[in-house]
């Protein structure tokens, strides 16, 4: 009866590890899967923090470059007026000029 009760611990002794082995393959393969899935929970909230990083950019640079063509707006309109002051102020002595220059007299 010896023999047979040291093969049946032997027995039991090897389902004993092939259950803790089986174990640890299935807790091995659940923390692949919660390394996979914080993983790509980290990088969804990564892309999103720099969705809205980029967003925000975007809104500044829009506005600055709305602030600038504003301000080109008003430049031109003033260079604009100025110009048409000069005409105004300077018409006929410009014609004069200009056509004297065209047929060759003296202003």
């Amino acid at each position: 009866m010896e023999f047979v009760d040291l093969i049946n611990q032997i027995v039991a002794a090897e389902q004993n590890a092939s259950q803790l082995v089986q174990e640890v393959q299935n807790r091995e393969a659940g923390l692949d899967q919660d390394l996979e899935r914080e993983t790509a929970d980290l990088r969804e909230r990564y892309m999103a923090r720099a969705k809205r990083r980029v967003g925000i950019v975007e809104e500044t640079e829009t506005a600055q470059a709305q602030e600038e063509i504003a301000r080109l707006d008003q430049r031109l309109s003033e260079s604009l007026e100025a110009l048409n002051r000069a005409y105004e102020s300077h018409r006929e002595e410009w014609v004069n000029t200009l056509l004297a220059r065209i047929v060759g007299g003296t202003p």
